[in-house]
């Protein structure tokens, strides 16, 4: 009975663990944004963090609506496929750099290397969090579902 009431613990301590990280993986670059003045990331996230709330509450209602499910598939499919190949093309890009490709396209390399990187921060920030919320919002459905 011990051990139960410590696997109880540990399971919660993870949730809690879960949920503190993606708050602060979600709010905390909102104070760099502003403080930085990267627009661009604010707009991006402002949007992202509109749908992706509502999607969440969609999720979390009980009852859950029959075409919630699907809602939630298909949005984090769609952010998935997104941030991936945001990724890829700011791998490439990158890596184009490194080669000199960009020469023949008279772009400077601190340009390119520029517009890489921001790229592949843009895949894997978003995906990550994307990944987070999905997990979270299946969570709940099965637990709504049964």
């Amino acid at each position: 009975i011990e051990l139960q009431r410590e696997l109880a613990r540990a399971e919660v301590l993870v949730f809690v663990f879960q949920m503190v990280t993606l708050f602060q993986m979600w709010v905390v670059p909102l104070y760099f944004t502003v403080k930085l003045h990267w627009w661009r990331f604010l707009v991006i996230w402002i949007l992202f963090s509109a749908v992706t709330a509502f999607v969440t509450f969609r999720a979390t209602r009980k009852p859950l609506v029959q075409t919630t499910p699907r809602l939630v598939y298909k949005w984090f499919l769609l952010i998935y496929k997104i941030s991936y190949a945001t990724g890829i093309i700011g791998y490439m890009a990158v890596m184009f750099t490194l080669f000199g490709l960009n020469l023949l396209f008279k772009i400077k390399p601190e340009d390119a290397m520029d517009f890489g990187i921001s790229l592949l921060f843009y895949g894997l920030y978003y995906g990550v969090l994307e990944r987070d919320f999905a997990e979270m919002c299946a969570d709940y459905m099965a637990s709504t579902i049964g």
